[in-house]
């Protein structure tokens, strides 16, 4: 029994391993100025996380998208064509609630850019961890792109 267990144990490490290495992540080293600002650290920490599920929802949901992508959509039945719009329509939804979250924290940077009272030291070291997370998240779009394109008669966005 024991042998059982630990063999499902080592199944189940290998598996996340294997997930976790599909995924691409974005890790920061922070400054040890930046680490001693709480609220900056806190909020460049916020948009790594943020930018890392990002990246883990792309990647799931192209996984979800991958068995649609070869299918003749007109074929299918209303119920299935109405599946694979929801998936789409979701994953734009995605994108568009993680821009929203970008626009608001790149507002938020540029009220810590213009507070003189954080010292200049601070702001480039933040500056610097945030282009970082932005060069990121424009790698995912480039990746992964902001529409799944899975309804052939959507309307194009003008």
């Amino acid at each position: 029994m024991k042998k059982i267990f630990l063999f499902a144990i080592i199944l189940t490490g290998l598996a996340s391993c294997k997930q976790a290495a599909d995924v691409p992540q974005i890790d920061l080293t922070l400054s040890k100025a930046l680490k001693d600002n709480a609220k900056l650290n806190e909020f460049v920490i916020q948009a790594k996380e943020n930018a890392n599920n990002l990246a883990r929802e792309c990647v799931n949901m192209h996984e979800t998208a991958k068995e649609y992508l070869e299918v003749d959509f007109d074929s299918l039945n209303p119920e299935q064509q109405e599946k694979i719009v929801s998936l789409d329509y979701k994953y734009v939804e995605m994108w568009y609630n993680f821009n929203v979250k970008y626009t608001s924290q790149t507002m938020q940077l540029l009220e810590y850019l213009k507070d003189e009272s954080i010292p200049k030291e601070v702001l480039v070291e933040m500056s610097k961890a945030m282009a970082q997370v932005s060069s990121f998240v424009q790698q995912l779009k480039d990746t992964y792109g902001q529409d799944l394109k899975l309804d052939p008669h959507a309307v194009p966005v003008q």
